[in-house]
Parts: C-alpha cells; structure tokens; sequence
C-alpha cells in the first residue's frame, strides 16, 4: 500500500498543470480538418441533388407533353359535342317539321268535314223547304 502511494504522489508531483491554448496554426489545422470532412460529406449530396433536379426536369417535360395532349383531346370533345349538338337540332327539325305538318293537315281536314256537315245540313234545310 505504501508503494501504491508513493507511485500516486510521484506522478502526481510530475504532473504539473499546463493551460493549453490553441494557436492560430492549430485553429487553421482544425478548420482544414472539419471543411475536409463536410466537403467529404456533402459531394454525395450535391450529387443526389443534380439527380433529382435531372429527374424534376424530365418529369416537367413529360407533364407538359401530357397537358399538350389533353388539350388536344379536350378541343376533340368540345368539336364532338358541338357536332352531337348539331344533330340533335337536325332530327329534331326533320321529326319536328312532318309532325308539326301532319298536324296542320288534320285541323284542316277536320274544319273540311265541319263544313262539309254544315252543307249538307243546309242543303236538306233547302231541301226540306
């Protein structure tokens, strides 16, 4: 034991307190370590980064032919309905027009018969007299 404590207070007593200070030099040399490793760090990154702007650029592309077709295809729907539209006037005047005939001829024959009966009945009024 008393070797251990005489070990203890020679190192102890050859341990002398030191205030450590950085130089200017080792600032520099720390700095130089630390930019080496996040430039080590961030080279992938950029990397990644080139990527992903390469891909944002051909995704922006690929939407602009897409919205080119859809407005191709949406002026194709408008021009179809305006036709669909176009149709429908045209049967509905070639249905409408006979119908509409049809039924003017019926009120005149049905005013003929009227009259028809009306001179009959004069003539055998006439007649009767």
């Amino acid at each position: 034991m008393k070797t251990i404590f005489t070990l203890l207070i020679l190192f102890s007593a050859t341990v002398l307190p030191t205030f450590a200070e950085l130089s200017d030099a080792d600032l520099d040399k720390i700095r130089l370590i630390v930019t080496e490793e996040v430039t080590k760090e961030l080279d992938p990154i950029k990397v990644s980064i080139v990527q992903i702007d390469t891909r944002l650029q051909n995704v922006e592309i690929a939407i602009g032919a897409l919205t080119g077709r859809i407005d191709g295809v949406e002026k194709q729907v408008s021009h179809a309905t305006n036709v669909t539209y176009g149709l429908i006037a045209l049967i509905v005047v070639a249905i409408g027009i006979p119908a509409w005939h049809g039924k003017r001829d019926r009120d005149q024959e049905r005013k003929i018969e009227e009259l028809t009966r009306e001179i009959e009945t004069l003539k055998q009024r006439i007649a009767s007299l």
